[in-house]
C-alpha cells in the first residue's frame, strides 16, 4: 500500500472519530471551560489532570508529561503500535481497512463482517444482562439467588455485566433474527450451533450465568456460561453439561490472545506493576469485590506465550494464582518454560489448603492475600522447591540427578540472547545442589547440542525467500529444489508463523506464496509424460523429459488461478497432505510417530511443512501433540484457520470411516513412500533416455529399476 494511501486512511479515521468518545470509553469526563478533564489512569491522580481539547482533538497529562492525538492515546491506553491503533480506530469509525488494503471485500450483515459480529454479540450480551437485572422470571430469580450465595453483590454483578441465558433453545437466535441478523451470523459469533440434522440453529448457552468477555476497547467479543445447580438438576446429571462453557474461537475471539477482565484491570496493573492471573471468572469477580483490581483470568486454556506478550504491555510482574489442589500444582510445573523463554518476572502463588482465590479472600481477607502475592516465589524457585521436596540433596544422588536434568532441559530452551538470565538460573541451581556452575554449564551445553542435533534432523527444510519469487512465474510447487543440507550443529530455525509474516506486504495480510496459485491434486501420483508410475513402467515408451528437470522440480499443471482468488495467500491443504494432518489431529499418538518418520521433503506445500514444523517444535519442548497445543504455538491466523478447517472435517466425519485412524495414517505413509519410489524411477529413466550411459552402466541401471519395482510391490503387499 502506498504512502499517500496510508496517509489518506489515517486522515479518514481522524475525521470520523471524536477524541472525546475515545477517551470517554474508559474514563469519566467532566467539563472544564472549553475542554474536558479526567483523572489520568497512568499515575495516582487525585485531581483530574488529563485534559482533552475537543477543538484540536488532542489530549495531555501535565503530570506525566505525555499527550498527543487519538492515535497516540489508543497506543498509550492499549499498549499498541501505530498500525494496530489505526486498525482499532478504523473499526470504531466503520472504515473497512482490509478492503482498502486489497483484502477480501465483506458485506455488512454477513458472517464474515466483524462490525456485524460485534453488533450481534453486544445485542445478546445486553439481553442476557437484562434478563438477570430484571429478575422477573422464576429461573432468573434462581440465578440471582445463586449469584448471591457465591458472595457476588449487585455492584460487581453490574460492573462485570453478568447475565442469565434463559432455558430456551432459541432465545438468542430469535432475538438476533428479530433485529435482522441471520442464524449464520449467530453461529459465526459463537452464540448458536447448527443442528446436526436438518436446517436451523439452536442457542449455545441455555440456563446459565453468563460472563461476557470484552476486548481492550470494552466490546463484548465472546461469552462464558456457568452452570446453575438448581436449573441443571432439572435436566438430569447426564444432560447438565460442563460446569463452564466458553464461546468458541471466532473472528472476534481467540482464547490464547485474550484474558478475562483485562479491559478493567489494565490501569490497576500499570499502577501496581503486578498482573494476577487466575483460573476462572468467579475468582476474578471475588478478587475485585475484595478490592484486588489487577486480577485477570485465562479463558479455557493454559497461560501461554501470547498471554505473556499481552500482559507485558502493562505489567512488570506476572503472578500466576493457582488453586491449592493437585491440578493447580501440575499447572505450576508448566510455568517454568514460559519463565525461561519470556523476558518477564513470573511468580507462582499456590494457595494453601486447597483454597481457590474466592475461598481464600472470603476466609482470610485482602491483607493476607496481599502478603502471599508479595512473597510469591518466581517460577524457578517454585520448581526447585517442588523437585527437592523431601529429597536429601547431599546424599540422594539419583533424585538430584533427575532434578538437574529436568531443569537443564527447560533452561536449554532459553534464547541465546538471555545469557544473563541463564547465568543467574545456573548460579541458583549451583547453590541448591552444591555443584560448581562450570560443571552445570558443561552439561547445559551437552543438552543444547543434543537438542540442536534433533532439531537439525527435523528442520532441514526452510521456506524460500518470497522476495526471490517476485521475478518468477507463478507455478505450483511439489517440493523445494535440492540444496545441500546444513551440517552445522546449530540448525536454522523454521518458524511457521514467521514464515508467513516475512512474506506480508503489510500488517494483517499474510501473502507472498505465489507457489500456491494452483494447488496440485495429491490424491494420486501425477502423470509424467504418459508413464504410469503407480505400477510397472512401460520401458518401450519412456516419458518425454524435454520440459522437465526432474521429479523434484515444480511442474506447470496448466491451470489458472480461479477468478477472485488471491494468489498471494496459501491455499487449503489437499490430497494426502490433508489426510495426514487430519489423522494427526484425530490421534495425537500418531503425531508423535509422524514427527519421527515423516520427511518434510515428502510434503507438497509450504503450509504442510509449517504445520509439521510446529508439531516438531512441540515435540522438542516435550509437550503433548494435541490440537490445543498445536493451536497455542500458531500465532498466525491463516495457519490457525487451516487447522480449524481440518478439525471441522474430522468432527463432521465422526466414525463414518471404514478404516481406523492408524490404518488411514499407514496408508498415507505408504503413498508418500510410493511417490518417492516413483520419483527415483523417474530420474533413472531419464538417464536411460539420455543415451549417455555405457552398456554395462545401462544394464546395471535397468537391474536397479526392476529391483526397486519388486521392492515397491512387496511393500504394498506388506
Amino acid at each position: 500500500m502506498s504512502l499517500p494511501a496510508d496517509f489518506d486512511l489515517k486522515e479518514r479515521v481522524r475525521a470520523n472519530v471524536d477524541i472525546v468518545d475515545v477517551v470517554g470509553q474508559t474514563l469519566e469526563l467532566h467539563p472544564a471551560g472549553r475542554n474536558m478533564v479526567a483523572r489520568c489512569p497512568w499515575h495516582n491522580d487525585r485531581r483530574p489532570s488529563l485534559t482533552i481539547n475537543p477543538e484540536r482533538q488532542t489530549w495531555k497529562c501535565w503530570v506525566c508529561d505525555i499527550g498527543g492525538d487519538i492515535f497516540s492515546y489508543v497506543m498509550q491506553r492499549d499498549g499498541l503500535d501505530f498500525p494496530s491503533a489505526l486498525r482499532v480506530l478504523a473499526e470504531q469509525a466503520g472504515i473497512p481497512i482490509d478492503e482498502l488494503r486489497g483484502g477480501k471485500k465483506t458485506v455488512f450483515g454477513s458472517p464474515d463482517d466483524r462490525p456485524t459480529l460485534f453488533a450481534a454479540m453486544k445485542l445478546v450480551a445486553d439481553a442476557y444482562f437484562e434478563q438477570l437485572e430484571s429478575g422477573t422470571s422464576n429461573d432468573a430469580k434462581i440465578a440471582r439467588d445463586y449469584l448471591a450465595s457465591r458472595g457476588i453483590d449487585d455492584e460487581n454483578r453490574k460492573r462485570f455485566r453478568i447475565g442469565f441465558s434463559p432455558e430456551s433453545w432459541s432465545f438468542a437466535v430469535d432475538l438476533l433474527k428479530k433485529h435482522d441478523f441471520s442464524a449464520e451470523v449467530a453461529e459465526a459469533a459463537g452464540l448458536a450451533i447448527k443442528r446436526n440434522k436438518g436446517d436451523g440453529h439452536y442457542d449455545r448457552f441455555r440456563g446459565r450465568l453468563m460472563f461476557p468477555i470484552h476486548d481492550l476497547q470494552d466490546r463484548p467479543i465472546s461469552l462464558g456460561g456457568r452452570l446453575i445447580p438448581a436449573i441443571a438438576a432439572r435436566r438430569g446429571e447426564d444432560k447438565a453439561g460442563a460446569k463452564y462453557i466458553n464461546g468458541p474461537e471466532t473472528k472476534l475471539f481467540r482464547k490464547s490472545h485474550q484474558l478475562y477482565n483485562l479491559q478493567l484491570a489494565r490501569e490497576a496493573i500499570r499502577r501496581g506493576g503486578d498482573a494476577l492471573v487466575m483460573e476462572g471468572y468467579t475468582d476474578v469477580v471475588a478478587a475485585r469485590q475484595a478490592g484486588v483490581e489487577s486480577a485477570v483470568a485465562v479463558l479455557g486454556t493454559a497461560l501461554g506465550e501470547d498471554h505473556i506478550r499481552l500482559l507485558k504491555r502493562f505489567a512488570k510482574r506476572v503472578v500466576l494464582v493457582l488453586d491449592g489442589d493437585t491440578a493447580g500444582q501440575t499447572r505450576a510445573d508448566q510455568v517454568l518454560e514460559l519463565f525461561v523463554r519470556a523476558d518477564v518476572d513470573m511468580r507462582v502463588l499456590t494457595l494453601p489448603d486447597g483454597n481457590d482465590p474466592a475461598d481464600f479472600l472470603a476466609s482470610q481477607g485482602r491483607a493476607a492475600f496481599d502478603d502471599l502475592v508479595a512473597s510469591a516465589p518466581d517460577a524457578l524457585e517454585h520448581k526447585l522447591n517442588r523437585l527437592t521436596e523431601g529429597v536429601d540433596v547431599t546424599n540422594d544422588t539419583h533424585k538430584v540427578t533427575q532434578a538437574i536434568e529436568v531443569l537443564l532441559g527447560i533452561i536449554a530452551q532459553a534464547p541465546r540472547a538471555a545469557n544473563l538470565k541463564v547465568d543467574q538460573l545456573m548460579l541458583r541451581m549451583s547453590r541448591t545442589f552444591g555443584l560448581p556452575t562450570e560443571r552445570l554449564n558443561e552439561r547445559l551445553e551437552e543438552v543444547r547440542k543434543t537438542r540442536a542435533r534433533t532439531a537439525a534432523k527435523h528442520r532441514d527444510s526452510t521456506p524460500r525467500d518470497s522476495r526471490a519469487r517476485d521475478s518468477k512465474p507463478t507455478r505450483p510447487v511439489n517440493r523445494p529444489s535440492a540444496s545441500p543440507r546444513n551440517e552445522s550443529s546449530a540448525p536454522q530455525s523454521f518458524d511457521p508463523n514467521a514464515a508467513f509474516l516475512e512474506s506480508a506486504e503489510f500488517e494483517g495480510d499474510f501473502g507472498g506464496y505465489d507457489d500456491f496459485a494452483v494447488p496440485p491434486d495429491l490424491s494420486s501420483p501425477p502423470d509424467f509424460g504418459g508413464a504410469d508410475f503407480g505400477g510397472p513402467a512401460d520401458f518401450d515408451a519412456p516419458p518425454d523429459f524435454a520440459d522437465s528437470s526432474g521429479f523434484g522440480e515444480p511442474r506447470d499443471f496448466g491451470a489458472a488461478p480461479r477468478r477472485g482468488a488471491n494468489p498471494n495467500r496459501p491455499q487449503p491443504l489437499s490430497g494426502i497432505d490433508r489426510e495426514l494432518f487430519e489423522t494427526l489431529i484425530e490421534s495425537p499418538e500418531l503425531a508423535a510417530m509422524a514427527v519421527e518418520s515423516i520427511d518434510p521433503d515428502w510434503l507438497e506445500s509450504n503450509t504442510a511443512k509449517m504445520l509439521l514444523s510446529a508439531y516438531q517444535d512441540l515435540d522438542l519442548q516435550g509437550r503433548d501433540l494435541t490440537l490445543e497445543s498445536l493451536m497455542s504455538v500458531l500465532a498466525n491466523e491463516d495457519l490457525k484457520n487451516q487447522v480449524m478447517t481440518l478439525e471441522e472435517r474430522v468432527r463432521r466425519r465422526g466414525d463414518q470411516s471404514t478404516q481406523t485412524t492408524f490404518e488411514r495414517y499407514a496408508g498415507v505413509v505408504l503413498r508418500y513412500r510410493e511417490r518417492e519410489f516413483s520419483a527415483e524411477k523417474n530420474r533413472q529413466i531419464a538417464k536411460l533416455a539420455s543415451s549417455a550411459l555405457a552398456e554395462d552402466e545401462e544394464e546395471a541401471l535397468l537391474k536397479e529399476l526392476f529391483d526397486a519395482e519388486r521392492t515397491r510391490h512387496q511393500m504394498k503387499k506388506d
